[in-house]
């Protein structure tokens, strides 16, 4: 079975459609009518253990939509979806334990906390025992080369290294999947790279199952062999960077 996998999986949203005018308001009381957005129609794909796959496409594509639903955050309109064996939007606890979404323009860090008291919040809220999880912080803080700056106030890191923080949050339950949403939006040239060494190093020596969403093709060329590219919420391609790039 695939680690991940979406079949047909749909997300529409209506928008109520306001009438000019006060006749317009007063009709709009009896008769609504609503404008439909897919965001995401008809997608199907697999995703195997180990696999690092890129998910390309325009800005209000479907990406971050498909993303939010295979982790859980929205509800598809219809479709389904299993990662790990479980359907996302049920929540059960034992797929929470088990994946990770890390959104570059989303803080899941205290900014008027310092980085390690806000990954000891994480610890207690997945229940991890201690000595594992200074184990997993010593280890993800040196290979990210921040090990000097985890008391330091998250809101006094540079945009570099919260990042870097955030990946540590992201991965300090050592989950089987990791959802990627632009984490290397904003960064230097330099802690872009640093980021893709580390996501490129963690991935061989786990084995973790990575969808990654990036307006960088530096980051999707250097990470990934196998690329989905989406566009007004339908994937039209799926296969092998090089026939893109190419």
């Amino acid at each position: 079975m695939a680690a991940i996998e979406a079949s047909k999986l749909t997300k529409v949203y209506r928008t109520y459609r306001k009438e000019r005018g006060l006749w317009g308001a007063v009709k709009g009381l009896a008769w609504r009518r609503y404008d439909e957005t897919r965001a995401a129609d008809q997608v199907t794909f697999q995703i195997e253990e180990g696999e690092f796959v890129g998910f390309l496409g325009p800005n209000g594509a479907g990406k971050t939509t498909v993303l939010k639903t295979l982790s859980g955050l929205l509800n598809p309109t219809s479709g389904d979806a299993r990662v790990l064996g479980f359907v996302p939007w049920e929540r059960r606890n034992e797929m929470k334990r088990q994946f990770s979404l890390l959104m570059g323009q989303k803080n899941a860090l205290w900014w008027d906390l310092p980085a390690q008291e806000s990954l000891e919040l994480n610890r207690a809220i997945y229940g991890i025992d201690l000595e594992r999880f200074k184990k997993v912080v010593d280890g993800l803080s040196e290979l990210l080369e921040v090990r000097d700056k985890m008391n330091v106030m998250v809101r006094e890191l540079s945009l570099g290294e919260r990042m870097k923080m955030e990946l540590i949050a992201a991965l300090i339950h050592e989950p089987r999947v990791l959802f990627l949403d632009e984490p290397t939006i904003g960064l230097d040239v330099v802690s872009q790279k640093r980021v893709r060494e580390f996501l490129r190093i963690y991935n061989e020596q786990h084995r973790i199952v990575t969808l990654l969403t990036s307006h960088y093709m530096q980051d999707i060329e250097e990470l990934c062999h196998r690329v989905l590219v989406i566009d007004h919420g339908k994937i039209f391609f799926d296969g092998p960077l090089a026939e893109i790039v190419d």
